[in-house]
């Protein structure tokens, strides 16, 4: 008789499982708090981006993997981790999700994806001190000595070679084709998924969000984009990133995407930055287990900022689909919209809108130099404090100091931003 036909050894299966699940998650949490209270600029930018993924036991799972919502994982592998290596393993999980390997993964084989990905982001996060599982596999060692570092995961998806059961085809004896494969790697039995994903690379894997859109790829890829600026916006007052996850990060904000939903994904986020992170109330789901963590709170109506550029580098034609975007933006959010027109000076009274108004438009107005000191002058003296500020201008202008809020600048042209983030539109 087995467990499954036995109750007494299923009732006792159950009983085992709920107390690894709690040891589990306790580890988990344990790590994510050490991210969150660091005090250097690594800790900070993946800890800020650690509070996005929602922790599941998934006893289905071979190790962990993401969605780009959820952390799922084998409570059993978990525990069977260092305290080193969980917190490594919650760095490489966050890593699938700023580089959105969950939102580039397209048609891709899933096994030689996660391989891809995994030889992508692990030595960066070797190189700045995380620990990760015996497992892990790295670009120029092992199974993968003949591959360089430092590519992205659709190129090391291309050196990979064909998946096994394909036909050979040209560049199998360069590409990897044999010892490169995936998951053929010595010791690497406890990366095997089953059902919920595949992770053959033996420390965390990444899932395709359900469903499988084009669409929302496109957008979620845009949304992490967003996420990953402010999150380096943030681990700026505690220094620099290591070199290595410096360069995934610059290559991160540089990946184009369309400016349409780099726009929509910095204000929504922004919007419900009213739903922020608070110490004063700690969460009290992890009281019980001598951990304090930052519990959500609702700050009310939200207020974005729109600074236009009227030195006539902004056409009619521009104006009026940036207003159109914004507009499918917030017209259904609990917010209201500030909107300054500013070449040197701001000209004429600021513009109030809220959703019940009709839809937000932007008009032309004045013409001259342009100048964005007046902005953050005008906002320290009518006291406002912005969920955001979006700038739309063509970047000849005078930046000024950062007046310390999200500030995205929507430029016309390419140029250098000194603070915030940047997206070219047209």
């Amino acid at each position: 008789m087995n467990a499954i036909d036995d109750p007494i050894a299923a009732i006792e299966e159950a009983a085992r499982r709920q107390r690894v699940e709690e040891i589990a998650e306790k580890a988990i949490t344990k790590a994510r708090v050490k991210l969150v209270l660091s005090r250097d600029a690594k800790g900070i930018f993946f800890g800020t981006l650690a509070l996005r993924l929602r922790g599941k036991p998934d006893w289905e799972l071979g190790t962990a993997a993401t969605d780009g919502r959820t952390l799922s994982y084998n409570p059993d592998w978990v525990c069977s981790l260092s305290p080193p290596e969980v917190l490594g393993v919650l760095t490489h999980e966050v890593m699938h999700l700023a580089m959105a390997h969950h939102c580039r993964m397209g048609n891709r084989d899933p096994d030689q994806w996660n391989v891809a990905g995994d030889l992508a982001i692990n030595g960066p996060l070797r190189e700045a001190g995380f620990t990760l599982p015996a497992c892990g596999i790295l670009a120029g060692e092992g199974p993968y000595a003949h591959l360089p570092a430092g590519c992205s995961a659709e190129e090391y998806y291309a050196k990979l070679g064909k998946k096994p059961g394909e036909e050979e085809g040209e560049g199998g004896d360069g590409d990897g084709e044999g010892e490169g494969k995936p998951g053929d790697q010595e010791g690497n039995e406890p990366g095997n998924q089953s059902k919920s994903g595949s992770d053959p690379g033996g420390c965390g894997g990444v899932m395709p969000p359900k469903p499988n859109d084009p669409a929302a790829a496109r957008e979620g890829e845009a949304e992490m984009q967003v996420a990953v600026a402010q999150a380096a916006q943030a681990a700026k007052g505690k220094g620099e990133l290591p070199g290595d996850l410096a360069r995934l990060v610059e290559e991160i904000l540089e990946h184009k995407v369309p400016w349409q939903d780099v726009l929509r994904e910095f204000v929504s986020q922004a919007v419900v930055a009213h739903d922020d992170y608070s110490w004063s109330s700690p969460n009290r789901r992890y009281i019980s287990t001598g951990l304090y963590l930052p519990s959500l709170r609702s700050e009310g109506l939200g207020e974005v900022v729109v600074a236009v550029d009227t030195s006539g580098s902004i056409d009619a034609e521009m104006l009026e689909a940036f207003a159109g975007e914004l507009n499918g933006i917030l017209e259904a959010a609990p917010v209201k919209v500030t909107t300054l027109y500013c070449d040197s000076r701001i000209n004429g009274e600021p513009v109030e809108w809220y959703p019940a108004d009709g839809a937000f438009t932007l008009e032309s107005r004045g013409g001259g130099g342009t100048d964005h000191r007046p902005i953050w002058d005008w906002l320290h003296a009518e006291g406002v404090d912005p969920t955001c500020v979006v700038c739309l201008t063509d970047g000849q202008t005078t930046f000024g100091s950062d007046p310390g809020c999200p500030v995205l600048w929507a430029l016309t042209g390419d140029v250098e931003v000194p603070f915030g983030r940047k997206v070219v539109i047209g």
